[in-house]
């Protein structure tokens, strides 16, 4: 049965779809068969992922209701459902639960893009196994990811990441306060995702960390192979753990 990851944080414009997409890709390119989901009906994970436009007219919301959607196949093992539009009625919030579950016999990990404000995200947490959250090293934004943290549960939270980070005194004091926010849990914090305008032209070419050779982009990749090995390794303990019987 596959795992459900939502990356979120009550805040836009953090960088939820770029991490996405790179830990996506990264558990695919591990040979797990990994879907894409959306709560935006932008569906930028297609920009970020494809140097040309793709057409679809169904998606998410025709899946949910028992018809046929579009897959896009955006690499190897690595999928998308479009969002149709952002309007989601109490029909379609009843039946996504079902529609998730069944994802789950199919892919090996389904990976949710979430936007704040929305009841769609509420449903897509509660049928998460895990949660990531972005965030940038800024006041405000590190309140919400403590908000989110004390929403969701410690324990439900598998790692806060840092985008954009600027090697600034004021942003190495708001590092110090997720550090303490988060002492004796087991949330994973790892090296902050440098500001680089490397990203931005990757993103704007359509291709993913891992097609990239640049050196400064070679830390990031690190990051991101901390936290899917992570996902990889929790996977591995768990079905270890279902043997470790005594008799």
């Amino acid at each position: 049965m596959g795992k459900i990851l939502t990356v979120k944080v009550n805040k836009g414009g953090i960088g939820k779809t770029f991490i996405t997409l790179q830990l996506g890709a990264y558990l695919a390119l591990n040979n797990k068969k990994v879907m894409i989901l959306t709560s935006d009906s932008q569906n930028n994970i297609i920009d970020y992922s494809k140097n040309k436009e793709i057409l679809y007219k169904k998606g998410l919301k025709e899946f949910v209701k028992g018809g046929e959607g579009e897959k896009i196949k955006i690499r190897e093992n690595l999928f998308f459902i479009p969002l149709e539009s952002n309007t989601f009625g109490n029909r379609f919030l009843n039946s996504l639960p079902l529609f998730l579950e069944k994802l789950k016999e199919e892919y090996d990990y389904v990976l949710i893009d979430s936007i704040p404000t929305m009841k769609i995200d509420s449903v897509f947490v509660a049928n998460s196994d895990k949660i990531i959250i972005p965030c940038f090293a800024d006041k405000v934004t590190i309140k919400g990811v403590i908000n989110v943290v004390k929403e969701a549960g410690a324990e439900k939270i598998l790692a806060i990441m840092v985008n954009k980070y600027e090697n600034k005194k004021i942003q190495k004091l708001l590092l110090e306060e997720i550090k303490e926010a988060i002492l004796g849990t087991d949330i994973l914090f790892p090296t902050p995702i440098k500001n680089t305008s490397d990203i931005e032209e990757l993103l704007y070419k359509g291709k993913t960390i891992w097609e990239s050779n640049s050196i400064k982009i070679l830390e990031i990749k690190r990051i991101f192979e901390e936290i899917g090995n992570e996902i990889l390794n929790y996977d591995e303990i768990k079905e270890n753990n279902l043997f470790d019987i005594d008799f």
